[in-house]
């Protein structure tokens, strides 16, 4: 007999059913609550679940689900909706579907250090907005080629992005407190400081995870390391930077800004990034290609994986549960 996995929604993929039908049967229920998990938890293998804006697999639900195995989320992560401490405690298996998402959040992040440093969205708004041919608008751009670039954060996403740069320089570091300097020479690239990688790079990407311990991580001291003409990319969280020394610093120091996340968003309506042409703003939009969305196909190659023997890509372990950001 197959393990029975009980989903808390319905899936959408019918390929990626049948994929998971291969190694497990399946019970789909419509659950928003813990309550309405209980009843059907009896026998249950594995539990999978949604986003919803609440918590649903509580302690309450981990202690009925004497069974179980393994839980997951089908997003990419876990902390809105799993209690993954009690999961952990109980030595079950805690997935999600982030292994779906390094290669389209490098590509976006891609982008936008494109874009930024070649103008092209610039150029775009004044020949959109009545500016009829302004091709000497701004001095000469650059590109990426042999440009020092500099990644903070080193998870799924981190790694992605760390081998996409790898196509255009050699010369890249990270920040990480939880690569060790072998891991990091295998990677191919140097361990830094914070401090160092602000002040050395020209090219600074934030990928990391949004906790406690990394809000306003970036603020006065760190914007005034950035050389001139040097770029900082968050994808990341709005929070682990302070919104209002980004502003003071990219208005008084010629330094470039592109941004996919703010603090508070929607981003104001009057907000004095929206006046600078060295920010590239984008409204939270690099989780936006239909590629990032393969969750379901992801989820089917995990569930393979786990009973094929094999350590699923998105298997989260307690010091990665630490260091993600809250979904």
């Amino acid at each position: 007999m197959k393990p029975v996995y009980l989903f808390a929604c319905t899936i959408a993929d019918a390929e990626a059913k049948k994929r998971m039908e291969q190694v497990i049967d399946i019970v789909e229920i419509d659950a928003k609550t813990p309550e309405e998990l209980l009843p059907h938890l009896e026998g249950k293998e594995g539990l999978i679940v949604p986003w919803t804006q609440n918590m649903l697999i509580t302690r309450e639900v981990l202690e009925a689900g004497k069974s179980l195995k393994l839980v997951g989320t089908t997003y990419g992560g876990v902390k809105q909706n799993v209690d993954a401490e009690a999961a952990f405690e109980r030595g079950l298996a805690v997935l999600h579907t982030g292994a779906s998402r390094p290669r389209p959040m490098a590509e976006y992040t891609l982008g936008l250090v494109l874009s930024s440093l070649l103008q092209i969205h610039n150029y775009h708004h004044y020949m959109r907005s009545g500016e009829a041919w302004p091709r000497n608008k701004y001095p000469r751009t650059r590109i990426i080629q042999n440009r020092k670039v500099a990644v903070i954060g080193v998870g799924h996403i981190g790694r992605g992005i760390v081998d996409m740069f790898k196509l255009f320089t050699d010369d890249i570091a990270v920040v990480s407190r939880h690569l060790s300097d072998a891991d990091a020479a295998v990677m191919g690239v140097t361990k830094k400081s914070l401090e160092a990688a602000m002040a050395e790079s020209e090219i600074i990407i934030l990928a990391g995870g949004y906790t406690p311990e990394t809000h306003h991580m970036i603020g006065a001291k760190e914007f005034a390391l950035m050389q001139e003409n040097a770029l900082l990319v968050n994808i990341a969280r709005g929070g682990m930077i302070d919104q209002q020394a980004m502003i003071e610093a990219v208005n008084s120091k010629n330094i470039f800004l592109a941004l996919d996340v703010f603090e508070k968003e929607p981003l104001e309506e009057d907000s004095p990034l929206r006046e600078n042409d060295r920010v590239l703003m984008t409204p939270h939009r690099a989780n936006n290609s239909i590629e990032f969305e393969q969750r379901w196909q992801c989820l089917a190659e995990e569930i393979n994986d786990f009973y094929n023997g094999k350590s699923p890509a998105s298997l989260l372990t307690p010091v990665r549960s630490r260091v993600m950001s809250d979904s």
